[in-house]
């Protein structure tokens, strides 16, 4: 009688214990799903990612399948809060059961980290449906996400850049920093974007988010170029932004656009937006993404008419009130 073959053994392991080397083929994978998939170059973020993994640096988890790495996740610690910065797996075993065993076992680790009472998740390529309840969902929240992209080969009908008799516009420079944190905050109060990202609910987060988005690789590299500000003429107070990024040399993505809720309704979100899109075209892009939450249908309806398509749908996922770490010792 035939020995019946045994099923590979799946475990999720702590990130910091793989060998160094053994995440390098699963990230050239991802970097190539990226660009496949999103026209986006993951070469930075990976080797930002193998570094650290190397060094045994990065917390996080690590999927092993038959005795190698088939998925990881990343986190992060921004104060109280925990970031889940990634999440992909080989794509033959991307399975819905997979996806949730390892993003139920980072949830768990993140649960049973001292300090943490939120934990945040967008991860892009996370796509199959949830198969199994999430650990903790008492605490979760799901929220839809858009990825839109607009071809800027095709002719597009975008106000022209020209002086404005109300605006004065100038492009991004370091020294208007301190405005446009206080401007996204004042921009998201009261928005569902503040319940997905708390950094938008306060003049520090917003200065945190953009010195992340300035100075790190996760949304791409800043183009300054292709990022503007305005502001009233008549009370000199900035009122809009789009800020934008290289996500690839022939793609940009435009990681922040928000007007002041005084100055909505006016077509100023169309003007700065427009700016964005001509500088990024001017700069070689044959495309430009954005996301954009799934209910913010006014921001959804503006994005249409200026070309932009939903691509791609994907959740992001929030774990809050998480209570303090010694109710695991009661």
């Amino acid at each position: 009688m035939a020995a019946r073959s045994e099923s590979p053994v799946t475990e999720v392991v702590d990130l910091r214990h793989i060998t160094p080397g053994s995440l390098d083929e699963l990230l050239d994978e991802e970097a190539r799903t990226w660009h496949e998939t999103l026209s986006w170059d993951f070469s930075a973020s990976a080797a930002l990612v193998k570094r650290f993994v190397d060094m045994r640096s990065l917390n996080g988890r690590a999927l092993i399948h038959a005795g190698r790495v088939a998925g990881y996740t990343y986190t992060v610690a921004d104060e109280d809060k925990g970031l889940i910065g990634d999440l992909y797996i080989r794509r033959e075993l991307a399975t819905a059961a997979m996806e949730d065993l390892l993003l139920n076992a980072t949830v768990e680790t993140l649960y049973r980290t001292a300090g943490v009472r939120r934990i945040e998740s967008q991860v892009i390529l996370l796509t199959h449906p949830r198969t199994a309840p999430p650990v903790h969902a008492t605490d979760l929240r799901v929220f839809e996400r858009c990825f839109m992209v607009c071809d800027l080969r095709q002719t597009h009908r975008w106000p022209a850049a020209e002086d404005s008799r109300v605006l004065d516009i100038d492009g991004w420079s370091e020294r208007y920093q301190e405005d446009t944190a206080t401007l996204i905050a004042n921009a998201y109060e009261g928005h569902i974007d503040g319940q997905i990202n708390d950094q938008y609910r306060s003049v520090a987060g917003a200065r945190r988010f953009l010195q992340n988005i300035v100075q790190y690789p996760g949304c791409g590299s800043f183009h300054a170029p292709a990022s503007w500000l305005a502001w009233r003429r008549e009370t000199g107070r900035m009122c809009a932004t789009s800020l934008a990024s290289l996500v690839a040399p022939d793609a940009g993505h435009i990681t922040q656009i928000c007007v002041a809720p005084s100055s909505r309704g006016e077509g100023i979100g169309r003007e700065i937006l427009s700016r964005s899109l001509h500088s990024l075209r001017e700069a070689g892009c044959r495309q430009v993404s954005l996301t954009v939450t799934a209910t913010n249908r006014n921001a959804i309806a503006l994005y249409e008419s200026m070309g932009f398509t939903t691509e791609r749908r994907f959740a992001a996922m929030v774990w809050d009130h998480i209570r303090p770490l010694r109710r695991f010792f009661q």
